[in-house]
């Protein structure tokens, strides 16, 4: 039956997820009491990000993640550049390599009210679990997807610093007056 998904690993994938979701409520507290992180966009932050490693990590560690690897790594540039030339010709997968790391970006800089620090080492984090799928031989390492997971967090980190410069210009009505719109 294709399309078959045994329910061994959805129990596995939720036990995953459900794992993640403690580790970043744990680690939400000192986040925002000891690194001095802004509560809510921290708790959107670890939460979403839990999410996205636990739906992008491998399953498995395989033989031959070494092969896998190399031909991930040989040449990066020509993949992503190859990559980025055929963005959104392979459907929906294209658009949520990018969307999917959005909010990581959005909530990195709200979070962390650092807008250059957050998304580079959001974007490096992702590249290690890019990386990592080497070791699962049913997913693979794909230097395109480096390129449209930095995009995502890119655009996520510029919505950022504009939300938060227009906050702090005070013009919350957006015509020009720092006064309220009233409607």
């Amino acid at each position: 039956m294709p399309g078959y998904v045994p329910v061994e690993a959805i129990w596995g994938r939720g036990l995953w997820v459900l794992s993640g979701l403690a580790v970043a409520l744990v680690a939400w507290r000192p986040l925002v009491r000891r690194a001095g992180w802004a509560p809510w966009p921290t708790l959107a932050l670890t939460v979403w990000v839990t999410l996205v490693v636990s739906v992008t990590s491998p399953r498995s560690a395989d033989p031959g993640a070494a092969a896998r690897l190399g031909a991930c790594v040989s040449d990066p540039v020509a993949d992503i550049a190859w990559s980025i030339g055929i963005f959104g010709t392979r459907g929906l997968e294209d658009v949520m390599n990018v969307g999917l790391w959005v909010p990581c970006g959005l909530f990195g800089v709200l979070a962390t009210r650092r807008a250059v620090a957050a998304p580079a080492l959001i974007a490096a984090g992702f590249v290690a679990v890019e990386l990592l799928q080497s070791l699962d031989a049913g997913r693979w390492c794909d230097p395109g997807d480096w390129a449209y997971n930095s995009f995502g967090v890119a655009a996520g980190a510029l919505v950022a610093v504009v939300l938060r410069r227009w906050r702090a210009s005070g013009d919350i009505g957006g015509d020009g007056d720092g006064a309220p719109a009233v409607g």
